[in-house]
């Protein structure tokens, strides 16, 4: 996986000396190449986490992402790292491709990796339930605390609004997608959730669901982390 991922750099490092001399005539999509802007209205391409981690390291190339996106959002203050908690470049999505359940605040890529999330979803209810998605109910991204809340241990990436905890989709039909409920089924709603959870792990780090542990069965917990977990 790795020399394949060499590769796959290594070509498009050729390809970025030979585009610029042939621009009248190529026209590469958007999200391709490593080192350019991303274009969250346009899919994600196979490099979707390099970019999204990219963008944890440049709050300023962040926002600027969001603001070529048409999503809307407010700018939060920022709040410097205390005891491991805090928001750093931070920002609340006032309208986006869905809705959800509640407000909430998330560093701005987290938001730029939901972001992409949202439409990865919206083709999957299509493809499943042939209706949009509309709503997501999310249980929170925010809270100073430690993994698993545990007294002892680091910090979760809640504490810095770095994660956000997904439990149920609806549907403009009616339909709802519970995880709790129909995780795991053989139906068309438990292979949606399959699938989401799929999605999820192509752009976020961190993917932890039902099949990781008890303390997941009713949620998707996605964040942007050091450590690479898919469950």
């Amino acid at each position: 996986m790795r020399a394949g991922y060499a590769v796959l750099l290594g070509v498009l490092a050729l390809i970025g000396t030979v585009v610029p001399l042939h621009q009248s005539w190529i026209r590469l999509p958007p999200n391709i190449l490593p080192w350019a802007p991303i274009t969250l209205d346009a899919p994600p391409g196979p490099l979707a986490r390099f970019h999204i981690n990219a963008l944890t390291t440049d709050g300023l190339a962040c926002l600027n992402a969001l603001d070529r996106s048409d999503l809307s959002y407010r700018r939060l203050a920022e709040r410097p790292l205390n005891a491991g908690c805090g928001l750093e470049t931070g920002v609340r999505p006032l309208r986006s491709q869905v809705t959800y359940n509640g407000s909430f605040q998330a560093t701005c890529a987290l938001m730029a990796a939901q972001y992409w999330y949202e439409g990865a979803l919206r083709t999957l209810a299509l493809r499943h339930f042939a209706s949009p998605l509309v709503r997501i109910d999310h249980l929170g991204t925010y809270a100073c605390r430690n993994i698993n809340s545990r007294p002892e241990g680091r910090r979760s990436q809640h504490a810095t609004a770095n994660a956000i905890d997904i439990a149920a989709f609806h549907l403009e039909n009616g339909e709802s997608i519970v995880i709790r409920r129909d995780w795991g089924k053989a139906n068309a709603k438990g292979l949606f959730l399959a699938e989401a959870r799929d999605a999820a792990c192509g752009l976020f780090n961190g993917v932890l669901g039902p099949a990781y542990n008890a303390a997941h069965a009713d949620h998707f917990h996605l964040d942007l982390g050091r450590f690479r977990v898919c469950r």
